[in-house]
């Protein structure tokens, strides 16, 4: 046998005339991994005769011959006892219902000869109304659930669910493909089990109502005997419920469905399934499950084995295994905070994911305060700079003191080491003539003056009065000259028109000078040449006796001492 992922859910069902199957079923390619099966003795008519000894011993050699990994999940299908559809008020609250429910458990002659009390699961349906509330539910003897439930947590297995077999029957019929019903659509199902036939008013996968009859059935009645009992039982309820197919499902080797199709009286399409002698395959099996397996696998088992999948889909969900059993369910049963479940498998993603989100968390955390660290670190070499070079200039100058300084003093030794400056300041300031401007003026380690003028006597003048104050200073007068941004100028190098004559008859001279005690340098640019050129045809225009006025005429001149 292939052994079970531990993570797979195993389907265990007690049924009658098989015994108790353990199945292990692939939901989505309908095919059963693992079967085993061993007989078990279930008398349907009197329930209290289940030996739960002989269970627990026969359920351990099946999952031994199985090879079920310890720990795995089980979901166990019990004949049902109780099945009810009842319509209570919309009004009533979760109190109230539960109310309605146990007394409806009392007042039923399952539960009269019962020692001890009921276990009870129920589920509300989806064709409820506004008034009524559509309620499924289903019971089972507390003592027998509690004890097979502590059997197998003994066994260190989980249970998970503990349905019955009228839910699990109808979850496999749809499930194998046995019984195909549009949504929506009406039709009636008529389950015989042993002791019991239930017929059920069915809405697409809906159950709408349920009518319980209890027949006397056994081996040592002839075939009519049993069909009558069957057909008396039913005829008068199905003459209610008109529909639009009849489903017969006999799941007990007593009675024939078709044997019962052939007799009852119905106005609509009939079909049948003789669930227990018609050594039907109902689902796939893998090649490893032995021939003799195949055709005991039973509806019961396959609901049990496609409950945890199944539960998404069916419309009645039904679990015994629930808060009823106090301590029992709780210690299998992880809390649920927030919708999600705190099972150890759970506590381990959740820890992984905490411990991813830390580390990260501390990773973004590391890099943020390095950065951090970082920049005052930074700041904090900068300040030691800082401090170093203070430090250092303290102590160069740490003779110097306060009271030796003198403001007084410090001021004329400025104003004396700078008298030429200042001189240079006052003579530009108070001797500049009335038609000269200055443009340009440097007073540092050389001087430097530049200026424009519209006659030659101002240029030479300014110039008289500065060498005056210093005869032995090297200024001089290094430029002067047409003024270069003249439009007169841009006139004549364009058109070659003689500017200086045009200037000269016009009284409209405009010159620019540099005086200067800074070594010369000599650039002779495109301007410099026109210049001297112009210069030149000046020069001997002069010479012919052709200026028509007394003032100077322009020419490069010789620096004037």
């Amino acid at each position: 046998m292939a052994l079970l992922g531990k993570k797979m859910v195993v389907g265990v069902s007690v049924t009658p005339e098989v015994g108790i199957e353990v199945a292990q079923i692939d939901y989505a390619t309908r095919r059963v991994l693992n079967y085993v099966s061993r007989e078990f003795k279930y008398d349907c008519k009197n329930p209290n005769t289940f030996d739960l000894d002989i269970f627990k011993d026969t359920l351990y050699d099946l999952f031994t011959d199985m090879q079920v990994p310890i720990g795995s999940e089980i979901v166990l299908n019990l004949p049902t006892t109780l099945f009810r559809i009842k319509d209570w008020p919309a009004s009533m609250d979760g109190t109230q219902l539960l109310n309605n429910i146990e007394d409806e458990i009392n007042d039923s002659p399952q539960f009269h000869d019962l020692p001890g009390s009921a276990i009870y699961s129920h589920a509300y349906l989806p064709n409820s109304t506004m008034q009524f509330n559509k309620i499924a539910l289903t019971a089972a003897d507390m003592n027998l659930v509690s004890e097979i439930a502590l059997q197998l947590i003994e066994m260190k297995y989980k249970p998970l669910a503990i349905d019955v077999s009228v839910n699990s029957t109808l979850n496999a019929l749809i499930y194998s493909g046995q019984l195909e019903v549009p949504d929506g659509a009406s039709w009636v199902m008529v389950l015989i089990e042993g002791a019991y036939v239930r017929i059920f008013q069915m809405l697409g996968k809906n159950y709408i109502d349920c009518y319980e009859e209890k027949i006397n059935i056994s081996p040592v009645f002839d075939d009519a005997e049993n069909c009558a009992a069957v057909v008396n039982a039913i005829n008068p309820i199905l003459a209610k419920i008109p529909s639009s197919l009849l489903y017969i499902v006999s799941k007990t080797g007593v009675m024939s469905a078709n044997t019962i199709a052939t007799k009852v009286s119905y106005a609509s399409q009939i079909a049948y399934l003789d669930a227990i002698t018609s050594n039907q395959q109902f689902i796939q099996i893998v090649p490893e499950i032995p021939e003799e397996y195949a055709r005991k696998i039973s509806l019961d088992v396959i609901g049990a084995a496609i409950y945890r999948n199944n539960v998404k889909y069916s419309r009645t969900n039904l679990n015994l295994f629930n808060q009823m059993l106090g301590d029992i369910w709780l210690s299998q049963t992880p809390p649920v905070i927030c919708g999600i479940e705190f099972s150890v498998d759970n506590a381990k993603k959740v820890g992984v994911v905490a411990a991813i989100i830390i580390l990260l968390m501390v990773g973004v955390a590391f890099v943020f305060l390095s950065r951090l660290i970082n920049q005052h670190q930074q700041e904090l070499d900068n300040i030691q700079r800082e401090i170093t070079s203070i430090e250092a200039f303290l102590k160069e100058n740490e003779g110097i003191s306060t009271e030796k300084f003198s403001p007084t003093e410090a001021i004329n030794d400025g104003v004396s080491s700078n008298t030429d400056i200042y001189r240079y300041y006052q003579i530009v300031g108070t001797e500049i003539p009335t038609k000269l401007w200055l443009t340009k003026l440097k007073f540092s380690d050389t001087i430097s003056i530049e200026g424009q003028a519209d006659n030659l006597e101002c240029v030479y003048g300014f110039y008289r009065n500065i060498k005056d104050y210093n005869p032995k200073s090297e200024i001089k007068l290094q430029k002067l000259a047409l003024a270069s941004n003249s439009k007169f100028t841009e006139v004549q190098e364009e058109s070659g028109v003689d500017a200086e004559d045009i200037l000269t008859s016009m009284n409209a001279d405009f010159y620019e000078f540099r005086i200067s005690d800074a070594k010369e340098e000599v650039k002779l640019d495109k301007k410099s040449k026109d210049s001297e050129e112009n210069s030149g045809k000046s020069s001997s225009k002069s010479k012919k006796g052709s200026s028509k006025s007394g003032s100077p005429k322009l020419m490069d001149l010789e620096p004037i001492e």
